[in-house]
Parts: C-alpha cells; structure tokens; sequence
C-alpha cells in the first residue's frame, strides 16, 4: 500500500526549502550515519549486529528485486557470503558487498535486458500448454535458465492477458484470430518490461546511483516501517504530499484510444503557460534532463504517470502527438503549486430523504507549511467551514468520512478533535526516555456537538486513527467500518547530520540527503494504543479495503502493541447506547438487497486475489476471464439498479461553484452516481437518524 501517514513535523522543517549541495559522501559513510541518527533519535533503536544484518539482506534484496525476477538462486547464494556480515560492513564504514551488488546487479539487468530483446523478436504459440505457477511466481528460480523461462513465461502471461482484453473491451474482434493480435501486445508486453528497466538505470546517479540509494533506504527500513531515507527531492515530495502545495506539471492523464492522453490542464499550471499542450494531444515519449528519451507510446497512464513522477528532477521534454497528426516537442518546469484536486480536499453535501444527514469527506490530513500548522489554512479549518455551511441546511446528523485517509499533519488532527468535544487531552506520545507529553485541544466550545458517525477502513491510518480513537473514547462519535490500518507512531525529518539540532536549522536548507525518522509512540486518552491492532470500529461495516491484506501488524520490523496509564484529566461524555445501534445495523444488512448484493460483489472480488497456477493457453485464460466478468458484472449490476431512500445534494456553495465550472459539474455527477451505490453512506444515513430517536 502506497499512503501518507501522519508525521509531527518540528517547527524548523517549515524552513526547509530545496537544496542544490551535491552530497560529496559516500555511501557507506550515509548508512553508517543512519545508524548513529537512528541510535540518539529513534523511539526503540535495535541493535545492529548479527540479526540486523540478516534483516537487511532481505530488505535490499527485497528492494531491487520485488517480483524475483532478475536474480536467481545462484546470484543469492553468492551474495549470502554477506548476509551475516553486513553490520560490520556498515560500522566500518565498508562497501566491499555494496561493490559487489552493484557489479551483480547491472549483470542481471544487463542480461534481462538482452532477454527481452529477444523475446520482442520472438513469436508466442499462444495455444501451446504452458503452466505459470505460484511457486514459480513468489521464489527465485534455481539457475539462470530457469530465470530466463520464468521471464519467458512473464511476458507471454502478459502478451495473453493483453489479448483477452482486447477481447473484452472490443466484442466486435472476437472473429479475428489471435494470432493476428500477438504482433503488437508482445511488443506492448516488451516494451513495459524494457520501460522497468530504463526508470532503473534513469534514476539519478544511474543504475549505480539506484542501488546506492536503495541501499540507503534499506538500511533505514530495518528500524521500522515508517523510518526512511529521503534525499533532497524524495523529501520535497513527501511534504508537499502532506501540504496545500506540491511540485506540478499541471495537466492530468487518461488512458486514449491508441496512446496515453493529456486529459485535462491546470490554470496557471506550467504545461497551462505553455501554449502548446492541449487536451487530447498523445505522448509518444518523455524525456528527463540528462537521460535518454523514452518511448511512452504504448504506455499505460500508470505507466506514464510512473515515470512521471518520483525523484528525477524538475524538466520534463514530452514529445507530443497533436491531433492534426503532426509531432511536437514540449520542455516543462516543474513548479510548486497550490493543490486544487477537489477529490483530495474536504468536501461536503447532504444526504436529503425522510431526515437531512450531512456528509463531510476528508481525504488527508494537509496543512499548510508557510503558514501555522494547525491555523486558518489546513484540514482542520476547511473542515470546520463545511460543518458551518452543513448547519445552515439543517442536518439532523453528521457523518464525517475518515476511509483512505493515511493520516498526515498530527497538530490538524488534534485542531479536527477540537471541532467536536469542548476541550482536554486528545492523544499522547512516548519518546525514548519513556517521557510522557499530552496533545491537548485548548480551545473551548465545539464546532459541532450533533450525532457524528465516522467511517474508517484498513486504509485509514495514524493521523486518522487518532482522531477515530480519540472520539470513540470520548464518546463522542459512533465508529463503523473495519479496523484501521494500525499505525500509532510517529516521526520526524532530519536532515542526516549527527550534528544536527534545534539551533543548527541552516542545515536543513543545505543538507544532502534526510531521513525520516520514528521519534515517537502514539497513545490514546485511556492509555491505549492503535499499533498494529488499529481502531476497532464499533460496528463492523466491510468494505473494499477487505481485498487488501497489507496493514501495520504485515509490515517487517513494525513495533509492537504497548499501553501505558490513561490520562487522569480525560472525562468521557455519556456512553452511545451501542447494543440498540448494533441490532438494528445487522438487521439492517441482513435484509437490504443492497448489501446483500454488495457483499456478494466483494466476496468474488477477495476470491480473485487468491493467487492461482495459470495455463499459458488463449482459450483457458479468455474463459478464466469471462467467468470473473460474469460474476462481477452480475454484482455491479445488481448494485447499480438499486436506489437509496436519499438524493445526494450539494450545498448551497457548491451549486455556486458549479454554475461557473463546468468540470466541476461533470466531475460532481460522475461522485454523485459513484456514492449514490456506497454502503458506508448508506449505513451512516440510516445510523444518524437512529442517534437521534429518544
């Protein structure tokens, strides 16, 4: 799982910007200082010595080689010499296995690369029996043969599954024989493998420079989960992830009939002032300053946006197809810029049937880092101006939707709790020494002090499970859903400077590289602690999140589940009559064809995650296929005829905005129909009304 979780950023991060040092040191001298950093800093700094070791050798083989396919058993085995001595390489100062890997590494790339050319060249009998099997999927293959089948294997799934969309999106090619299709999908399949491999050797400092820094970042995972090496650019993207503002081209992606196509651009944006970007033009090609181009023309968009994004730089040439046909080349600088993606910032409507329930999302815990953390222009703020504007249309209820949220700024999570309970301690932390410290909502009164439902799932994370946490101790709000992810600690970043303190901020405009480091324990008012158990919701709701098994308690070296004494200045509102609220939600479930018809659609969802042995032959994966389809559609179907007792309705600022843009009003009524069919709102409308009854 790719999220954001919640970090307690200190003041003189705010004055970070940019750097352009270069880092003059090397490698081994960077992962010995994570190790001193992590020693004076981390909450529960481990040892590093034999175990350590073995630990990172799983997480930098882990790191280069996610899918086993460019090392085989052999290249392990040679690289194990190392395994239990790699904590003296790093205290030592060494990088006798580093040279080692980088050597073994660009070898196997080398040769990859090489496979795949071949394989480009090479037709596939896509009706010859050919089994893919799960062991071969998750192992490294014996010897170097057996990695080149695997690979083979790889790319002719890919090619058959290429097909049969083809086959699926298109009903009028059903009479056209594969065998006229493989031509272009084994081309497609190639060139996405070959593209792997050129974001590999396009990292900044090469493939070497890829290995360095993945060797960084591993060392750093060994700590925790959450503990991590940034360099300058790394670290720019995680906070502008947690802001208002992040780095932007400015135009947005969509998959187009032959290429990947420039959907939408952003006002004012880069690729906007550029005059010569306009909607529906195709990128054939990008290109980094310094690297070679690449071919993107039979890129997917999460391909596209892959190379897009991450840590490369900040001009981007895209070479563009217009649509009069003629080819253009377009240079961009990236640029800092507010963030204006109405789906990643709060929004509100109300849900109008028999009874008003108003419906508050919030995506992330954002902030503003020019500004003071937790003040007029975060989360927390835009939050409490919906509940204002929710308030003037007579809501009966709130439901405030925390699912997807993987946290972010900690203080607009404590200003969020103060929205709703009148003032005291809402969380606590830990650090190393075991010092206690009280987050505290000092302001007086509420923003809303109605019936509050909170919706989380397994995706809801740290910032977010506070929050969650903090209401259902205090009575405060009913939590439905599924436990949260389970992550309770929290961190800051540094640059990486043993040197480094509070008077010392100059260096965090000068540093080289950073590390974002777990400083602290999260803790509920009552002395609980959601890591790795995460928030457990008082009515159990499932939803989409069921189909990913990754939460906190998966992760490698993720700290355990510890509680200390409750805060004694913490005082509860009365108890939510509970045992009422869960009869009538399992009733209710029980009998709605709703969910009835969408725990149906989920079960045949988690059943197509069980990894399977796959026949390399067309007319067993076209079946295979059309099966999953048929019990899907027959779901979505069943879902989609149904109508809930309410009309979602924007508030009356909204239907102002949405006069004077029309995006707004397209991209409006796509989420209205997309909520309309979602059981959390569905349940929390129901719930509301039923906080209400006397």
């Amino acid at each position: 799982m790719k999220c954001t979780f919640s970090v307690l950023l200190i003041p003189f991060l705010l004055l970070s910007q940019e750097s352009n040092a270069q880092s003059n040191r090397s490698t081994a001298e960077i992962v010995y200082t994570i190790t001193r950093m992590a020693e004076i800093y981390h909450v529960q700094p481990r040892a590093v010595d034999k175990s350590f070791s073995s630990d990172l050798f799983a997480q930098i083989i882990r790191a280069l080689d996610a899918d086993k396919i460019y090392f085989n058993e052999e290249d392990i085995s040679q690289l194990s010499a190392y395994k239990y001595s790699l904590d003296d390489q790093l205290l030592n100062k060494k990088d006798d296995f580093l040279k080692l890997l980088i050597v073994l590494y660009t070898k196997k790339i080398n040769q990859s690369d090489s496979i795949l050319a071949i394989l480009t060249k090479s037709r596939f009998n896509l009706n010859l029996y050919e089994s893919y099997t799960v062991t071969e999927d998750s192992s490294f293959s014996p010897n170097e043969n057996l990695r080149r089948t695997k690979l083979y294997k790889l790319v002719k799934r890919n090619v058959l599954e290429t097909i049969v969309d083809i086959f699926d999106d298109d009903s009028t090619k059903n009479n056209i024989k594969t065998d006229s299709l493989e031509p272009a999908a084994r081309k497609k399949v190639c060139h996405a493998f070959k593209r792997d491999i050129q974001r590999i050797r396009q990292a900044n400092g090469g493939l070497s420079g890829f290995v360095n820094n993945a060797w960084c970042e591993s060392v750093a995972s060994c700590y925790d989960p959450h503990t991590e090496f940034f360099s300058p650019g790394k670290k720019e993207e995680f906070q502008g992830e947690l802001g208002d503002k992040q780095l932007q081209f400015g135009f947005s992606l969509g998959e187009g009939k032959d290429a990947t196509e420039i959907t939408h651009l952003k006002p004012g944006s880069p690729a906007y002032k550029s005059g010569l970007i306009h909607e529906g033009d195709q990128i054939l090609a990008l290109q980094w300053d310094g690297n070679e181009e690449v071919d993107v023309s039979d890129g997917s968009t999460e391909e596209v946006n892959a190379f897009i994004s991450g840590d490369h730089g900040n001009s981007l040439t895209l070479t563009l197809k217009k649509s009069d046909g003629t080819l253009r080349k377009v240079t961009l600088q990236r640029e800092k810029s507010t963030l204006d993606d109405d789906n990643s910032k709060v929004r509100s409507f109300i849900l109008r049937g028999t009874h008003r329930v108003g419906f508050i999302s919030l995506p992330a815990f954002y902030t503003d880092w020019n500004g003071e953390e937790g003040g007029n222009n975060g989360c927390a703020d835009d939050v409490a101006k919906e509940i204002i504007k929710l308030k003037k249309e007579n809501i009966e209820g709130l439901i405030l939707d925390l699912r997807y949220n993987g946290g972010g700024s900690m203080l607009e999570a404590i200003a969020l709790a103060g929205i709703f309970i009148d003032s005291g301690p809402v969380g606590m932390t830990r650090d190393k020494e075991g010092k206690i410290y009280t987050m505290k909502d000092v302001n007086r009164g509420s923003v809303y002090d109605g019936p509050l439902i909170l919706l989380i799932n397994g995706f809801t994370a740290s910032a977010s499970e506070m929050l969650a946490g903090t209401l259902q101790d205090y009575h405060r709000a009913l939590i439905v859903g599924t436990p949260s992810f389970g992550k309770a600690t929290a961190q800051v970043v540094l640059p990486l400077d043993t040197m480094f303190d509070e008077q010392h901020m100059e260096r965090m405009k000068t540093a080289d590289s950073y590390i974002k480091m777990t400083v602290d324990r999260l803790f509920r008012v009552n002395g609980t602690s959601a890591q790795q158990t995460g928030v457990i919701p008082d009515i159990f709701l499932p939803d989409f999140s069921e189909t990913q098994s990754e939460r906190e308690k998966t992760l490698p070296f993720s700290l355990s589940n510890i509680t200390i004494d409750a805060n004694k200045y913490y005082l509860p509102y009365p108890s939510i009559s509970l045992d009422p609220l869960k009869s009538f939600s399992k009733s209710f479930m029980d009998t709605s064809q709703f969910f009835i018809s969408f725990n149906k659609y989920l079960g045949v969802l988690i059943q197509g995650q069980v990894a399977r042995d796959q026949i390399l032959v067309f007319s067993n994966m076209l079946e295979s296929r059309r099966q999953i389809f048929r019990d899907l559609n027959e779901g979505e179907n069943s879902i989609n005829n149904l109508k809930p007792p309410y009309e979602i309705e924007w508030n009356q600022y909204e239907k102002i905005r949405m006069q004077a843009d029309q995006d707004l009003r397209k991209s409006n009524a796509l989420l209205t129909q997309e909520l309309t069919r979602d059981t959390g709102i569905l349940l929390g409308y129901e719930l509301a009304y039923h906080m209400t009854m006397k």
